[in-house]
């Protein structure tokens, strides 16, 4: 079984430095806070990675009674 290669499946580009800095002009806004670094098979373009807290308010709270609905129905 092959391992994982880092550099080819954690980047957005790998290549020259040329290539990557091209990409990185190409991808303009969407490759902000991108950096490119030198890695075994040449350079990469990579994100930075974000923290999962960051995007989504952590709150560790039992689900209350205001997400509860009660059915109306009547026993025979």
């Amino acid at each position: 079984m092959k391992n994982r290669q880092d550099e080819w499946t954690g980047s957005i580009a790998v290549g020259s430095r040329f290539f990557i800095e091209n990409m990185k002009a190409l991808l303009s806004f969407r490759a902000k806070g991108s950096a490119v670094i030198e890695g075994n098979e040449g350079y990469q373009l990579r994100e930075e990675s974000a923290h999962y807290k960051a995007l989504f308010g952590v709150k560790k709270d039992d689900i209350g009674p205001e997400n509860t609905y009660l059915w109306n129905v009547k026993s025979e």
